[in-house]
Order: C-alpha cells, then structure tokens, then sequence
C-alpha cells in the first residue's frame, strides 16, 4: 500500500467513523457511494497485479455495487440505534506525538500526523515550559471533531498556534459561554461542573450547525483570535 493510499484511507475511515455515529455533516449516500467505488478500485488494482485474468470492469462494477449495498446497510444500523453518540465529556490534557498514535487516537503514522497538521486537520501546540516542541489537545480526537475540526483551523490559518488553541478553548458569549471545542464535540470538558439548559441545547443541536456556530466567530483568515 502506498503512502498516499495509506493516507486516503485514514481519511477515509474519520469521514465513515463520523457516519455510523450519526455525525457527517455532508451526504451519507454519497460517502456511501464514494466509499464504494474507492474501495472497488483499489481491490481490482491488487487484482491486476495477482490475478490480471479476473481484471476487468466488469468485476470492478460488481464489486462497487456489492460494497455500496453492504455500506449502505451498516449505515443504516447504524441510524437506527437511536441518537448520535457522543462523548460525555472531553478530556484537557494535552497528549505527545507518540501518545496520539500509541492510544490509537488515530490510525497512522507519526509522519501521517505532522502532514495532518500542515493539511490544517488537527492542530498542535508546544508543551508547556518549553520554547519548540508539539503536543497535541487531547478533545480534538473525540466523537465527531475529526469531521467537523479541519474547516474551521482552515479559517483560522494564518494566526499564530497559541491564538489558535486559546479561541478553541475559551468560553464565548455567542456560545452561551461555551468553548467551541464543546461546541464542535457536542459535550462539555471534563472541568466542567455543569450545564445550564441553554448550552444543553445548543450541544444538542446537529452537528453542522454546531459548526456553522463555531465558524460563524471567526473574523477571517490571518485574523487575531484576541478579543
């Protein structure tokens, strides 16, 4: 498997995982059939290298439309099993480089991870008490962050990490005094004592306009995050 297959696919099972919790923001009978048809062409590309006989399109089509009906299927198990599950809180520590791939934060590389954060799909910060170094806030790897994170460091891309990290975490009015890190999870850090009725319902809103809440607070591309 090559590098960039490697990387489509890490891609490919956030998208999926975000899916089957009910969390995709976009169309899940297109995913579906994207999905399927990713898949069916990397299964006949192996075909012609181990057995060419059997690759033709005829064989890729019957592979798209069996894996689309199975895809198809496990989504909708997974809609029926009643509302999207999130995390019942997040965590505030930060975590190292080693420690996001050894608790399998996420299924790829150290270097898939750092190519991730210059892609603007997570993002780090330096650890406390030193001058270089990254680390990683350990919310932004629950529940649906992983789909729902990446337009909105786009939008923040140009100001500096520690601006980054501190409008992400930091109470806002237009919140109800929620960080959108809360908001863009759907769930309160763990430090958190409790919740007012108002930010329970905003946590409970779909995911997509929990990020159009978080997104719509940005100024614009290269913008101080202070305030």
């Amino acid at each position: 498997m090559t590098q960039v297959t490697k990387e489509r696919n890490d891609a490919s099972a956030l998208t999926i995982r975000a899916a089957l919790t009910g969390n995709y923001a976009g169309d899940a009978r297109q995913l579906v059939r994207d999905v399927a048809e990713s898949f069916a062409s990397d299964i006949e590309g192996t075909l012609r290298v181990r057995v060419p006989e059997l690759a033709d399109s005829s064989i890729r089509e019957l592979l798209r439309h069996v894996l689309e009906e199975r895809f198809a299927t496990i989504l909708a198990s997974g809609d029926a099993g009643g509302p999207p599950a999130r995390s019942s809180s997040l965590p505030v520590v930060n975590l190292k480089p080693s420690e996001v791939i050894g608790q399998r934060k996420v299924r790829m590389s150290l270097a898939s991870l750092y190519r991730y954060v210059e892609a603007n799909r997570f993002y780090c910060v330096v650890p406390s008490g030193q001058s270089n170094g990254r680390e990683f806030p350990a919310w932004q790897f629950a529940g649906p962050v992983p789909e729902l994170l990446p337009p909105v460091l786009l939008a923040l891309r140009g100001a500096l990490r520690t601006e980054v990290h501190a409008f992400l975490v930091t109470a806002q009015d237009a919140l109800n005094e929620l960080a959108p890190a809360e908001v863009l999870a759907g769930a309160p850090f763990e430090t958190r004592a409790s919740l007012h009725a108002s930010q329970q319902r905003l946590l409970q809103l779909p995911s997509n306009e929990r990020q159009r809440k978080v997104l719509a607070l940005i100024k614009g591309p290269g913008a101080s995050m202070a305030a």
